[in-house]
Order: structure tokens, then sequence, then C-alpha cells
């Protein structure tokens, strides 16, 4: 994978999130997680206030990254997995860290 534009590509997830923009954060997603995405918001804190990049390890086939979201009453974790799909990098596996 490209690492700058798949870090690139993470951080603009994470501020797409931050700002509320769904429309980007679920183009951001693969289209088996896409039917999730209601579920996967809803490990979300409501609202998110901020997001942090916590970590990004990228690999040749694979990238892992870990983004920080915090809200007025609770934070989370989440831990996704990215690949190149359509030459863009893509979540295919997204989850909370535990």
């Amino acid at each position: 994978m490209d690492e700058a534009n798949t870090k690139d590509t993470i951080q603009r997830h994470a501020a797409a999130v931050e700002a509320g923009d769904w429309d980007t954060v679920i183009g951001d997603l693969s289209k088996e997680l896409q039917a999730h995405a209601a579920t996967i918001a809803q490990t979300l804190p409501q609202p998110v206030t901020s997001a942090k990049v916590v970590s990004v390890e990228v690999g040749d086939d694979e990238t892992v990254a870990q983004i920080h979201y915090a809200g007025d009453a609770s934070e989370v974790t989440i831990q996704s997995h990215w690949r190149e799909v359509d030459g863009r990098p893509t979540i295919v596996q997204a989850g909370p860290v535990a």
C-alpha cells in the first residue's frame, strides 16, 4: 500500500467522523462493512467531539490503524484494517480495542 496516501486517507477519515461527515465515512468502508455502518457507528461516542489517529502500521497488503474517538460522556479506540480496493485505501474490518 502507498504509505503517504494511506496515512492521508486515515487522517481524513478521522476528521470526517469528528465533523459528522457520514457520506465520507461510509465511502471509506468496504461494501461488506457498509451494510453494518449503523452498528459500527453505535460504538462511537454521540456526538464525537475529537478524533485522534493513535497509530498507523502500513504493510504491503494491509494497514492497521487505531483512532481514538472522544465525546462528552464516553471515549473509544477503534482499530481498523485497510486494504486497497479499486485503487484506494478502504476499511475492510473495524472494531473497538479491548
